[in-house]
């Protein structure tokens, strides 16, 4: 019987390890030829080793599961995303994922996604799926941001920088105005992940790249009109390469 191969990608290893041992134990139709932590070094593995699925964690440092299929022109294996946040279930199916599971992971749920892997139409109709919605899809320009008993309709453009306060998220937009929204900075964050200047600097900060006027390497920050925002160790190097293309 032919075994699909699968990938997994999670930065943290004792998720890495829980999720091989699941499937090792309980999904016979599965290999797992490689465990990845990162993006960057998925991406490398999944040419190299040329997956048949990818069991893909949303939220990692740096850059997230979602920004891993910008580095393929072509995507030729199916997408099992995982995630601690069921709102990232709609996403999920937007980009046209086999299916996702939450976290902690459920056997039941495993043995189900285990199923519909080998069930599964096939990766051109995948890919087709992919290309349409691709096509289809409108680039987003503007967020509403829950204010008071309000909504506020905010462009992109116009936003400065987002802090992370805990379970709140406060957003800075031009004309020195604050907006506090009862949602945490990573919804922000896969919220806008497909802006090119939209960007997460440190684990509490989101930035607008556009709006840097200085950046200090041996202060490892930034400024935006005054505000200086730090720049986290592990987003230096994803930082300076956002700033210098």
């Amino acid at each position: 019987m032919k075994k699909n191969k699968a990938i997994i990608v999670d930065d943290e290893l004792s998720a890495r390890e829980n999720l091989s041992y699941l499937i090792q134990n309980f999904c016979p139709d599965i290999c797992i030829i490689d465990t990845c932590c990162n993006v960057n070094e998925a991406v490398l593995s999944i040419k190299n080793k040329k997956p048949d699925v990818v069991f893909l964690d949303i939220e990692m440092p740096q850059k997230n599961g979602f920004q891993l299929l910008k580095e393929f022109d072509e995507i030729d294996f199916q997408i099992v995303f995982i995630t601690a946040y069921d709102q990232y279930a709609v996403k999920a199916f937007e980009v046209s994922a086999l299916d996702y599971l939450l976290k902690p992971i459920d056997i039941d749920r495993l043995l189900e996604v285990s199923k519909k892997i080998e069930n599964t139409l096939g990766l051109i109709s995948f890919q087709k799926r992919l290309s349409t919605l691709s096509i289809n899809k409108k680039k987003l320009s503007k967020i509403s941001i829950p204010y008071k008993s309000d909504y506020v309709i905010i462009d992109i453009d116009d936003i400065l920088y987002i802090e992370a306060d805990r379970m709140y998220s406060h957003v800075y937009t031009t004309g020195e105005k604050k907006y506090t929204a009862s949602k945490k900075l990573s919804y922000y964050e896969e919220l806008l992940f497909e802006s090119e200047k939209i960007k997460r600097i440190h684990r509490s900060w989101v930035v607008n790249l556009d709006m840097v006027t200085i950046y200090s390497k041996a202060e490892r920050s930034l400024m935006i009109h005054g505000k200086e925002i730090p720049v986290g160790k592990t987003y230096k190097e994803q930082t300076e390469s956002y700033l210098n293309p």
